[in-house]
């Protein structure tokens, strides 16, 4: 995409994400810059540099994740996070010693559905939901919400971009804010001054990427 700007974590400079400013749409906002973790989901080097920093934030606060649920294709991220958290460290010599990874399945209306021999590992589980980029926090919140139904308790919210602080009163664990990007905005899709000013929609976005109108 034209104009994009490679933005670079403080904490690592071998983890990054690209932004591109425009006009874009999400399932619940209007954003002014495409925020793309292409390479954090899919770059084996890159990924797994990614689940060392977020593992960070659970193993100095002493937080026990039996499940991470990983929502939008962070199953790789998932995976090399699950190690991370399931591996001792000074911090916890003694961690759980099994980390269940899995994305959700959705019905025709969007529900999140685990399948019964899934179940188990929601269950009574202390779950981490995983997700790229979080702008409105509503999809986490329905994740959060899909998660106490079948029985399990969200005791982390970790994403690679978020413009969020907090979900539900959970800290929300990111590598980027929007104060690694300033100029970020959301827009109440009913109230968005790029539409009233008539500029045009660039693309359809969601944690997947993004497609061009």
């Amino acid at each position: 995409m034209e104009n994009e700007i490679t933005i670079t974590s403080k904490r690592d400079e071998r983890v990054f994400i690209h932004a591109v400013p425009g006009h874009y749409i999400t399932a619940n906002a209007h954003i002014n810059y495409y925020v793309g973790t292409s390479d954090i989901k899919h770059n084996h080097s890159v990924s797994v540099d990614t689940a060392k920093l977020m593992a960070e934030y659970y193993q100095h606060r002493d937080i026990e994740v039996d499940t991470v649920l990983c929502l939008y294709e962070t199953q790789a991220l998932g995976a090399y996070l699950a190690h991370e958290l399931a591996r001792p460290s000074m911090m916890t010599p003694d961690p759980k010693s099994t980390v269940y990874v899995l994305g959700p399945e959705y019905d025709a209306l969007g529900n999140m559905i685990f399948r019964d021999n899934l179940r188990r590992m929601i269950d009574g589980k202390k779950v981490l939901v995983l997700i790229s980029c979080i702008t409105s926090g509503k999809t986490v919140e329905k994740a959060i919400e899909s998660v106490s139904y079948y029985g399990g308790n969200v005791v982390g919210i970790s994403a690679v971009f978020s413009a969020t602080k907090s979900i539900n009163d959970i800290h929300v664990n990111t590598i980027f804010t929007d104060e690694d990007l300033p100029a970020y905005k959301i827009h109440n899709k009913n109230d968005c001054p790029l539409c009233k000013a008539g500029v045009p929609v660039d693309a359809i976005t969601n944690g997947y990427g993004y497609s061009k109108i």
